[in-house]
C-alpha cells in the first residue's frame, strides 16, 4: 500500500502529457475513438497537475477516471443519433441503381432474355411483360437481380416488331 501511495504522489504533470500520447497515438492506430477521450482526459489532468502543482496524485487518477468515462459516454450518447444507421438501398447495387430507366434492346431478344445498353455497359435482361423485343425496341428496367435486369416494354412505346405472348 505504501508503494501505491508513493507512486501517486509522485505523479508529475508529464506522467499525464505521456500517458494522453501514448493512448492519442494507440488511438490513431486502433481508429475505434474510445482511446481519444482517456487520452484527452489525461492531457486535461496534465495541464490540471502543471496549473496545481500540490493536486494529490489520488484526486488526479480519480478525476482523470472520471472525465475518462464522462467524456466516453457523452460521446457516445451525442454520436450515436446524429449518424445516419441505415444504408441507402442502391450502396453497392449498382444494377438496382437503373430501375426505372428507359433503355435500348441491342439485339433480338430469344426465350425472353436479351442485351441491353445502359450508359457504356452491355446488361443481360429478362423481359417480365411476355412481351419479345427486337434490337432497337424501348425497354423500362422495372427490377434487378444481381447482374440480371428484368425488363417491361417502356410506356408510350410501340414495338418495332417483336411478338407479344400475352
Amino acid at each position: 500500500m505504501e508503494s501505491l501511495e508513493l507512486f501517486l504522489s509522485s505523479l508529475q504533470a508529464w506522467h499525464w502529457w505521456t500517458l494522453g500520447a501514448i493512448l492519442l497515438a494507440l488511438e490513431i492506430a486502433s481508429t475505434t475513438q474510445y482511446l481519444l477521450w482517456p487520452g484527452i482526459a489525461a492531457l486535461l489532468i496534465g495541464t490540471l497537475k502543471f496549473v496545481i502543482p500540490p493536486l494529490d496524485g489520488r484526486l488526479s487518477v480519480f478525476l482523470f477516471a472520471v472525465v475518462s468515462v464522462v467524456a466516453t459516454i457523452l460521446w457516445k450518447r451525442s454520436s450515436w443519433g446524429r449518424a445516419d444507421r441505415t444504408t441507402h438501398e442502391t450502396l453497392n447495387n449498382r444494377s438496382a441503381q437503373y430501375i426505372g430507366r428507359v433503355v435500348k434492346a441491342e439485339d433480338n431478344f430469344v426465350n425472353g432474355h436479351g442485351p441491353v445498353r445502359v450508359d457504356d455497359t452491355r446488361w443481360n435482361a429478362a423481359v417480365i411483360d411476355g412481351s419479345a423485343p427486337i434490337k432497337g425496341d424501348m425497354l423500362q428496367i422495372a427490377d434487378a437481380d444481381g447482374a440480371l435486369l428484368k425488363v417491361q416494354l417502356a410506356p408510350g412505346s410501340l414495338m418495332l416488331g417483336g411478338a407479344t405472348t400475352q
